[in-house]
């Protein structure tokens, strides 16, 4: 028996049945034209037809009109994708070009995928990326996921620190990755606190398990594992301590949303009072503890329709629920929040490294709540957030100090200006913690040269990459330019870090230390792509960047992923 739904669907028919339907197909498909059955077969070794284009007139486009005089409509069906460009040539209007549409092809493409219900993991593959630069954009270029779901696990126990580890280690363990691990970011909840106990005596095979007593607290060891706390989850908690004075507030505004949602037909009394007004309908969704920014979104998406909105709560409300206060109030919280809703999406990115971006948010944050503090109306809510930015991040994690320094825009000179702007906007002296990351940086290379100390063999010059940059306004405030704070920070050249017993590890980090900042600060500068430029230059430096840049600050991508699985995964998408 042949599947004759089976061949339809993917643009085939049984013999002497549905031939229009199969040219038609191929021809949206494509982007060729079967006419009647009777045109010769496409030889694929012709000019342009490995590039997934048919040359079919002098400008390489369309059936050509020009100079013929032939103004018949175009029969091809691949100008349903292509909007004609005419010009003015000898007094006649003559198509000479065409535009792409890029979102059409892209649509049927998904179209496609979701007919023939393809793997997703297709668009992983080689062919997959051939086909894109062939068919579709040349330029295509696959881009770098820095993440990758190895495993769904459910505990079905009670979440403690032990069972947590459990879960973690037997995943670990059944991809044969105990000894790959650098790095563990969580939740900085107290049963993940337990587990990381658990987990990180387990961990350490990828740079040794030798301990080292921790600079300060000689008599406690320390594990060359890198744990994180989320740095989203930590601003949410930042944010959540000051929108509490705004409470009566936001509660008035998700009592509306529920009054709106709670009824069908008030739903679509509000979609015909929109379309009454000239403006386009939409639904209003509440805000939730576990979703992060979820109040900044809710009343974003109010704030344009206020005026409408308020209108149709109080007449239908009973009351007025919603006075020019409240939209007063909407208005300032959302001034005064952004700064933390970008910061928790730039910091939950996952097609980029956040790890060197995170001081720079940081930065960003404890500035707003410093200058936010001198507004007498804001107080109340400022006193709050800064405390509990102190609590998390006074003590800065070496980490972060780590993954800047390895930003070549940084490094020492960069890292002081930063501490020192930090000390101004926190009272906290950072003195010392500037000599500790420094003993530290050098102690971690080390490590790094005992493992991958046989790179330096393959040593040799390399072509620096092209210069380019990233968050130009924070680079500025550091270095100078606008809102730069007029530091200047030592210079590069220091003295040898008295730490180290030998000039060996300190010849390949000090060197790059020692060499002036790059100064490229544009948004497209590839910092991976950079030390893959000069992995040559500094063969294992290259690779304790790559390591520690490559750490993610953020759990949301993650847990974004584990929402979305009941969606993505079923039996046979495993």
């Amino acid at each position: 028996m042949v599947d004759e739904d089976g061949l339809l669907s993917v643009g085939l028919a049984p013999e002497g049945e549905n031939d229009d339907d199969t040219r038609a197909d191929a021809a949206a498909l494509f982007g060729i034209d079967l006419g009647d059955g009777s045109t010769a077969p496409i030889d694929v070794d012709a000019n342009g037809g490995e590039g997934g284009m048919t040359t079919v007139n002098s400008n390489g486009i369309g059936p050509s009109t020009a100079g013929t005089g032939n103004t018949s409509k175009h029969k091809s069906p691949m100008w349903a994708d292509f909007e004609e460009i005419y010009e003015v040539i000898n007094g006649s209007r003559i198509c000479t070009k065409a535009d792409y549409k890029p979102e059409v092809a892209r649509s049927k493409l998904c179209r496609l995928i979701a007919k023939l219900d393809l793997p997703l993991r297709i668009g992983e593959t080689d062919a997959w990326e051939e086909y894109i630069v062939r068919a579709h954009n040349p330029m295509f270029v696959k881009t770098f996921v820095l993440k990758k779901v190895i495993g769904l696990r459910l505990i079905e126990v009670k979440h403690t620190g032990d069972n947590i580890a459990e879960k973690v280690a037997c995943v670990i363990e059944e991809f044969g990755l105990l000894d790959k691990v650098f790095s563990v970011t969580l939740d900085n909840a107290s049963s993940n606190a337990k587990a990381m106990e658990t987990l990180t005596p387990m961990f350490v095979g990828y740079l040794g398990s030798k301990p080292t007593p921790t600079p300060l607290d000689p008599n406690k060891v320390k594990y060359h594992l890198v744990h994180q706390c989320c740095a989203c989850h930590i601003i949410n908690l930042t944010v959540k301590s000051g929108l509490k004075r705004f409470k009566p507030y936001t509660e008035d505004f998700r009592t509306t949303i529920n009054f709106l949602n709670s009824s069908n037909q008030r739903i679509a009394l509000f979609k015909n009072f929109c379309i009454a007004k000239d403006v386009r309908p939409r639904k209003f969704g509440l805000d939730m503890d576990v979703r992060w920014n979820a109040t900044y979104l809710m009343l974003k998406h109010l704030l344009p329709y206020k005026d409408i909105f308020s209108v149709f709560i109080n007449s239908n409300y009973g009351s007025t629920l919603l006075t020019a206060s409240h939209w007063y109030i909407a208005d300032k919280i959302l001034e005064f929040v952004e700064v933390f809703y970008d910061s928790t999406v730039t910091l939950s990115g996952v097609y980029y490294p956040t790890s060197p971006l995170i001081l720079h948010h940081l930065l960003d944050i404890i500035t707003h709540l410093h200058e936010s503090s001198k507004d007498q109306n804001l107080f109340s809510v400022v006193y709050p957030m800064k405390l509990k930015y102190l609590k998390y991040w006074k003590d800065i994690p070496l980490f972060y100090s780590f993954a800047f320094i390895l930003d070549p825009r940084g490094k020492m000179r960069g890292l002081f200006n930063v501490l020192t702007i930090m000390q101004q906007k926190t009272g906290f002296d950072y003195s010392s913690y500037y000599g500790i990351m420094k003993t530290e940086i050098f102690k971690l290379f080390n490590k790094y040269e005992e493992k991958f100390g046989a790179a330096k063999s393959q040593r040799r010059a390399a072509h620096p990459a092209s210069i380019t940059g990233k968050r130009k306004h924070a680079w500025g405030r550091i270095f100078g330019g606008p809102g730069a704070s007029g530091i200047v920070g030592p210079s590069p050249a220091s003295a040898p870090n008295p730490s180290l017993s030998t000039s060996t590890a300190a010849c390949e980090l000090s060197a790059y230390l020692d060499s002036d900042n790059v100064t490229a600060y544009e948004d497209d500068f590839d910092l991976l792509l950079w030390w893959r430029d000069h992995k040559l230059t500094y063969p294992v430096l290259s690779i304790m960047a790559r390591d520690i840049i490559s750490v993610p600050v953020s759990t949301v991508s993650l847990e974004s992923c584990f929402s979305l699985t009941g969606r993505i995964l079923e039996e046979r998408r495993h």
